[in-house]
């Protein structure tokens, strides 16, 4: 069997790498900005798309920073490139509980307007993460360029944040620039290369995942990010950096169901916050023969119940990118498609996932769905009470109605693998 030896190389920066940078709105930070200044910010990456006349798709969220609890925000954003604005989303953002908020989209005009007001609501606490993610249709290559109108004459274009003495400031900006390509690397041999990350691997049916899921009340919840790889053709040697943002802590890598199973040799670092370098390097007998399946697993540790984790690729010495080697000295760019993993809390047993405690309903719900093909649960994790089994079965209805009427043990958290 051949063996191979996994690197994984940390770097660790001081501040913070998610929110660090140069802003673009301001100069100065606006006197009425108590604390540091509060920021709204995209994080530039280079986007891969299907090469025109095919369409595409860019997903791109908008994040943002405030150190003082706010009562309502107002972002004017105006964008060049070739892209058309479909619609954007709420979910997973940190103001996901406000009623009125909403996204006023000006394709005409390359134009969108984000605006939220809390009204009776609690404030928007201190704290950063993701604001609204935007879906662009691409039809075309080249650069996307995401700015604020904030200087406009307008006032509904003015870039606002609002304090709970309703005194307004303007938070600084920094512009997302987005090289939309869809270039296969010429030296890749073959059909393209690629690496990127899976759904959730778990037994259940996946409703449209993956995600971050935050167990209550006991907490801390588990992030399963499942690297995938194809080659096909043989390489030498893998390099994949990585750049973690969101609310987790590096814990561990795992290689449950990897393709490469136990002929590997790991060599890791203590930490993979906030990049890191994976490397696959065969040992003996050379190269690493053509492949596609679950390359390893990094594992990470939830330090807050909303928020929006992300895994992309970075610029990472001492490679300094990805790269797949070939007997040619040059090698070769894989494609890469990031890791999105909006966090979801839920309490075990919910199983319509209303938000409520365990109750009847939840009991019907299941009994339908196991007996009288009924709906699947929104997250069948939820369902799964009686211990991390992978099985949504008559012993998860058991093990409620036990927990309801006969003062049984509290459900447990399904299995987020």
């Amino acid at each position: 069997m051949k063996k191979f030896m996994l690197i994984l190389i940390p770097l660790i920066l001081t501040g913070s790498f998610f929110f660090s940078g140069t802003v673009t709105c301001s100069a100065a930070q606006d006197p009425n900005d108590p604390y540091g200044p509060d920021s709204v910010l995209f994080i530039s990456r280079q986007l891969l798309i299907p090469c025109p006349p095919e369409g595409g798709q860019a997903v791109l969220p908008l994040y943002f920073r405030n150190d003082t609890p706010i009562i309502g925000l107002q972002i004017p954003l105006s964008w060049t490139g070739p892209a058309i604005l479909d619609s954007a989303s709420f979910f997973g953002s940190r103001i996901n509980y406000v009623v009125n908020k909403q996204v006023n989209i000006d394709n005409l005009n390359k134009k969108v307007l984000v605006t939220a007001q809390v009204g009776v609501q609690q404030s928007i606490s201190d704290g950063r993460g993701m604001l609204v993610k935007f879906y662009f249709s691409t039809i075309d290559t080249g650069d996307l360029i995401i700015d604020t109108t904030a200087y406009s004459p307008l006032l509904q274009e003015h870039l606002l944040f609002t304090r709970e003495d309703s005194i307004t400031y303007t938070p600084e900006y920094r512009r997302g620039e987005f090289h939309l390509t869809c270039v296969h690397d010429p030296n890749d041999p073959g059909a393209p290369d690629s690496v990127s990350f899976s759904q959730a691997l778990a037994y259940y049916p996946i409703p449209g995942g993956p995600f971050a899921y935050y167990p209550l009340p006991s907490g801390q919840g588990k992030v399963f990010a499942h690297i995938r790889v194809s080659n096909s053709d043989s390489v030498g040697a893998l390099f994949i950096p990585l750049t973690t943002s969101g609310p987790v802590e590096f814990d561990s890598i795992s290689f449950r169901e990897s393709i490469f199973g136990d002929s590997v040799w790991i060599i890791k670092g203590d930490s993979l916050e906030p990049k890191g370098l994976i490397a696959l390097i065969p040992v003996n007998d050379p190269p690493i023969s053509p492949s596609a399946g679950l390359f390893l697993t990094l594992c990470f540790t939830l330090t807050d119940n909303t928020g929006l984790v992300i895994l992309d690729s970075t610029f990472t010495p001492p490679m300094s990118h990805l790269l797949f080697t070939t007997t040619e000295p040059q090698g070769y760019c894989p494609q890469f498609t990031a890791g999105e993993y909006p966090v979801i809390k839920y309490w075990p047993g919910d199983v319509t996932f209303d938000g409520e405690l365990v109750d009847v309903s939840d009991i019907v719900y299941l009994l339908n769905y196991i007996y009288k093909d009924g709906p699947t649960p929104p997250h069948p994790i939820s369902a799964d009470v009686n211990g991390p089994d992978r099985l949504i079965d008559i012993e998860d209805v058991v093990y409620l109605i036990n927990y309801l009427y006969r003062h049984g043990s509290n459900p447990l958290p399904g299995d987020p693998w």
